[in-house]
């Protein structure tokens, strides 16, 4: 799957309705992105906007301007139809069509999904980004044990457990990204229950048996598994990487 199949599918999401379609507190980790910046009178472009929470989020945090941009027209189309706000507009088009550098650019949930993630994160910094600007992004870690799993399952049996993940984007990776290209990183965890707590038990009770099933792998054991995995889950240590999803803030 390339990431243009992937904008019939968020077309029909959020046609249908996205409530139910995101597994992860998408609130929480915009909060998150919108606390790692000072936004006063900043110009800020937001790739991937979806229905436009974030964009709005920064534009109410005093942002000079926000544009946030989108493929799925539903998207855009529900974004315009929410928020109505004069330092933010919306723009159904490939984010390359927006001229101008800005101050910050953020993407919520968006790498993963892309064709070349790194070279569009390269892309963006180096030619969308002013010198002195900021890109913060998150992305979906697997340094845990909901990671370890899913990583498994992939790698070695090519379960789907994802449908639109084209990428599995983790600390080190994006280390390595900007240790090759100079840039400095910081970068923290949330929604560490949902990597290797009972938030987890709760998503493997239903994914995990989905996933099997449509790969015509057996599943009838997948409670035995989580019972281990939550009395194990006491046992394992958690730190800034070892969240579900993982927030970076990247500087030339």
């Amino acid at each position: 799957m390339k990431n243009q199949d992937l904008k019939q599918k968020y077309d029909k999401v959020f046609k249908d309705g996205s409530d139910n379609f995101f597994t992860c507190n998408i609130f929480h980790e915009a909060h998150t992105i919108v606390g790692a910046e000072e936004w006063s009178s900043k110009r800020v472009m937001d790739v991937g906007c979806g229905e436009g929470i974030l964009p709005t989020m920064i534009a109410h945090d005093g942002a000079e301007y926000v544009v946030g941009v989108d493929y799925s027209s539903e998207a855009i189309a529900n974004a315009n139809n929410k928020f109505d706000i004069p330092n933010l507009q919306f723009i159904c088009d490939d984010y390359r069509v927006v001229e101008g550098k800005f101050d910050v650019i953020t993407m919520q949930g968006v790498m993963e999904h892309l064709d070349n993630p790194w070279e569009e994160l390269e892309n963006m910094i180096e030619n969308h980004l002013e010198n002195t600007g900021s890109l913060i992004t998150s992305s979906p870690s697997f340094i845990n044990p909901r990671g370890y799993v899913w990583m498994t399952l992939v790698k070695l049996f090519d379960v789907p457990m994802s449908l639109t993940d084209l990428h599995f984007i983790c600390p080190f990776d994006m280390e390595e990204f900007c240790a090759r290209k100079g840039y400095k990183l910081q970068y923290k965890s949330i929604h560490q229950d949902w990597g290797s707590g009972e938030t987890m038990i709760r998503d493997f009770k239903k994914r995990l048996v989905n996933a099997l099933r449509d790969a015509d792998m057996e599943n009838d054991k997948v409670e035995d598994l989580l019972e281990w995995m939550y009395k194990a889950n006491q046992y394992f240590q958690t730190s800034d990487s070892t969240g579900a999803i993982v927030v970076y803030r990247i500087t030339k």
